[in-house]
């Protein structure tokens, strides 16, 4: 497992190497209120999983593992404070 791993268009957050299968992941947290709404909370979420996904297919953080024969998987999380968490993947 690293952290902060360095690509041409940024730093991926964390990537986990297994011997057939690469986690690249972006973490992304979004201040909310303790008492906000679901409807608000699940808006949050959906913004900062579709930041997250999409800030690693811009940058192409994935693309320094194509050509290594593993299985590719992406990862987006978004934290809402300590509590609420969502992970949204997708294998390349």
């Amino acid at each position: 497992m690293d952290a902060e791993v360095s690509v041409a268009k940024g730093r991926i957050d964390a990537v986990l190497e297994l011997d057939d299968t690469v986690y690249v992941m972006e973490f992304k947290y979004n201040d909310c209120a303790p008492d906000a709404t679901p409807e608000v909370k699940q808006k949050l979420f959906e913004d900062s999983l579709s930041q997250g996904m999409t800030q690693i297919r811009e940058a192409g953080y994935h693309e320094k593992y194509a050509g290594t024969g593993k299985e590719v998987h992406l990862a987006a999380f978004a934290f809402l404070g300590r509590s609420d968490i969502e992970m949204r993947s997708v294998i390349l």
